[in-house]
C-alpha cells in the first residue's frame, strides 16, 4: 500500500467520525415544544399537596362558566366553539331550531323471516314394514287432503292376517246352527281380534269390510294421509323397503304460519305477548297482514345479539310461503320528551354532538345523552335545557372546521376578534375585546396582550380581575403534548395589559376570564393563529 492511499484512507475515516459526531449533536438538541411541556410537568409536579396548578385552576374556572352542556371528556379541553358573520352562515345554508318539548311515537321495525308452524306438522310413517308398491303422491310442494291415498304398501303380514280373518268369519257361519254358546262366544273372540289387528296396522274400516266380502285376496294396504296441507318432505320411492315406524312423508299445513322478527337487546323492553303487528311484504305490495306476538324466545342469539318474536299469522291464498323475508312492525306507544331534529346530532362514534347558537354568531358544541331516534327526533337525557337554538342543518361543516382549527376561529379568516355577551350574577352584560401586539403572534416570543372590558352602557370596568390562557391540545401522531399558558393581565386606562409566551406556531385557542373580588363577570373565547 503506497503513502497516498494510506492517507486517503485516513481522511475518509476522519471525516465520516466528523460527520457522525455532528449528526448525533443535533440530535440532541431539545424541542420547544418538548421543552415547554417538560417545563409544565415539572410546575404541576412541584406543587404543594392541597392545592390547584395553574392548568386545574383556569380548567375549573372555566366549567363554572358552561351554562347547559354536557361534561367534556376532557376536562382540561374547553368547549370547541367557532363564530361565523352571517354571511358565512348563509353560504353553508346554516339553519337553527329551538329545542322544545314535543310527543314522540316511535315505530319498532324489524327483518322476518316466514317459518313452517311447528303446531301443524303431519308425519306419515309405515305401521308395518313391506314394500311400496306405488305412490300416488311422488313430488314435494304437492298439495293434499286429509283422507287422501298417499301411497301402497305390500306386506306379507296383512296377507296372512286379511286370511285369517276371512277364516274367522267363515268359521262363525259354520257355528250359526250350533246349540254351543261356547263355541259360538270363541268364534266371535277371534273374528274381533282378527279385526282389531287390521285396524292397529292401518286399515280403514272400508277396508276391512272389504276383505270380508271379496274373494280376492287382500295384497297391498293403502296409506291415507291423516292431515290437509302441503307436502314439504318425501322420503321413500317406489318399490322401497320399509320398516315399521318409518317416516314416508311429512305434511305442513300452511293456512296459518310462524313469522320470526329479530328483536335487538335494546328494543326487547319495548316487545311483549300479544301486541299488535303489521306485515309488509314485496311479494304483495300494497297488502298488510295483521297479527300479535305469540312467544318471545328465551335465548339471545350470541353472533347477532337479536332474540326471535314469534307471530302467529293467517294466510289466506298463499301469500306467505316459509323461506320469505317480510317486515314487521310494532305497535309502541309514544312519550312526550324533550327532543331535537335528527339531523340536529353530530355523531363522532364516541360522542353525540349538538351545536347550540350561543349569540353574535358563535356557536358552541353541547355533549348530549340521547335516546332511540324515533320520528326523526332524539328525546333528549341530558345535555341541553328547553328553549336553547341549536343547528339543524350546517352542523356538519361547522364540526369540520372546529376540529380543523382546534378552537373558535371563523370559517375564512382564520383567528377573528368578536365580542361574547355573557350573563352575569347581577343580570349585568359586559363586552370583552381582545387583541395582540404583534398580530399575528410569533410562535416562540412573547406577546402584548390588550383586553377591554365594558359595562352594557358601554363604560369601561377598571376595577376587575383578567386572566387569560392559551390552549393547544395535544397532537400524539406528531409527539406534540398539551400545552397552555396563563398570563393575569394588570389594570391601565381603559383596558388591561399583560404579556404571555406562545410557546410555538400554530392555532391557539385564546379564554379570557373577568372576575371582580373572586365572583365571574363574564368571559371571551376566541383563537389566534401564530406564524
Amino acid at each position: 500500500m503506497t503513502k497516498r492511499e494510506r492517507f486517503l484512507i485516513i481522511a475518509g475515516l476522519v471525516i465520516g467520525l466528523l460527520i457522525a459526531g455532528l449528526i448525533f449533536g443535533v440530535m440532541r438538541l431539545p424541542r420547544p415544544e418538548a421543552s415547554a411541556a417538560q417545563s409544565k410537568e415539572s410546575t404541576e409536579e412541584m406543587a404543594p399537596v392541597g392545592t390547584e396548578s395553574s392548568s386545574e385552576k383556569t380548567s375549573t374556572q372555566h366549567g363554572e362558566h358552561q351554562h347547559g352542556s354536557a361534561a367534556s371528556s376532557e376536562p382540561t379541553e374547553p368547549a370547541a366553539s367557532v363564530q361565523m358573520t352571517e354571511d358565512e352562515q348563509r353560504s353553508i345554508g346554516l339553519q337553527t331550531a329551538l329545542v322544545q318539548h314535543r310527543m314522540i311515537r316511535r315505530e319498532l321495525l324489524a327483518v322476518a323471516r316466514v317459518e313452517e308452524p311447528e303446531t301443524q306438522l303431519a308425519s306419515i310413517s309405515a305401521r308395518i314394514g313391506g314394500r311400496i308398491d306405488k305412490l300416488h303422491v311422488d313430488f314435494t310442494g304437492q298439495p293434499v287432503r286429509r283422507g287422501q291415498p298417499m301411497a301402497e304398501i305390500y306386506s306379507p303380514e296383512i296377507l296372512s292376517s286379511a286370511e285369517e280373518y276371512k277364516l274367522a268369519i267363515e268359521n262363525r257361519k259354520r257355528l250359526a246352527g250350533s246349540a254351543e254358546s261356547q263355541a259360538i262366544s270363541g268364534a266371535d273372540e277371534l273374528i274381533a281380534a282378527s279385526r282389531r289387528r287390521l285396524e292397529l296396522w292401518g286399515l280403514t274400516p272400508q277396508q276391512i269390510d272389504t276383505i270380508a266380502t271379496s274373494d280376492k285376496p287382500q295384497i297391498d294396504l293403502t296409506i291415507y294421509s291423516p292431515a290437509s296441507g302441503i307436502v314439504t318432505e318425501r322420503k321413500v320411492t317406489q318399490g322401497q323397503y320399509v320398516n315399521a315406524g318409518d317416516a314416508l312423508y311429512t305434511v305442513t299445513d300452511l293456512s296459518r304460519v310462524w313469522v320470526k322478527a329479530d328483536i335487538y337487546e335494546t328494543d326487547l323492553p319495548q316487545v311483549h305477548v300479544g301486541q299488535a303487528i303489521e306485515i309488509t311484504s314485496e311479494s304483495a305490495l300494497g297488502t298488510t297482514l295483521r297479527g300479535q306476538v305469540a312467544f318471545l324466545e328465551p335465548m339471545v342469539n350470541a353472533q347477532t345479539r337479536t332474540t326471535a318474536a314469534r307471530i302467529e299469522v293467517p294466510n289466506p291464498g298463499m301469500r306467505l310461503r316459509p323461506g320469505m323475508f317480510v317486515q314487521v312492525r310494532f305497535a309502541v306507544s309514544g312519550q312526550h320528551s324533550l327532543a331535537v331534529p335528527r339531523s340536529a346530532v353530530v355523531d363522532t362514534g364516541t360522542r353525540k354532538l349538538v351545536y347550540v347558537a350561543k349569540g353574535n354568531g358563535v356557536f358552541e358544541a353541547h355533549e348530549v345523552q340521547l335516546g332511540p331516534v324515533a320520528d326523526d327526533y332524539y328525546p333528549v337525557w341530558s345535555g341541553l335545557h328547553e328553549g336553547e337554538r341549536i343547528v339543524t342543518e350546517g352542523n356538519f361543516l361547522l364540526d369540520s372546521q372546529t376540529r380543523i382549527s382546534g378552537g373558535m376561529s371563523s370559517m375564512f379568516g382564520g383567528s377573528k376578534e368578536f365580542n361574547q355577551q355573557q350573563t352575569a350574577p347581577e343580570s349585568t352584560q359586559f363586552k370583552v375585546s381582545f387583541r395582540t401586539d404583534p398580530s399575528p403572534p410569533r410562535g416562540g416570543a412573547e406577546a402584548d396582550l390588550h383586553v377591554s372590558v365594558q359595562d352594557a352602557a358601554g363604560k369601561p370596568v377598571t376595577n376587575a380581575q383578567v386572566q387569560v390562557t392559551l390552549f393547544m391540545p395535544a397532537m400524539p401522531a406528531m409527539g406534540m403534548a398539551e400545552m397552555r399558558e396563563t398570563a393575569t393581565l394588570a389594570a391601565g386606562g381603559s383596558e388591561y395589559a399583560g404579556s404571555i409566551k406562545v410557546p410555538t406556531p400554530g392555532t391557539w385557542t385564546v379564554t379570557v376570564e373577568v372576575s371582580r373580588s373572586g365572583q365571574p363577570l363574564t368571559n371571551y373565547r376566541g383563537s389566534l393563529n401564530a406564524k
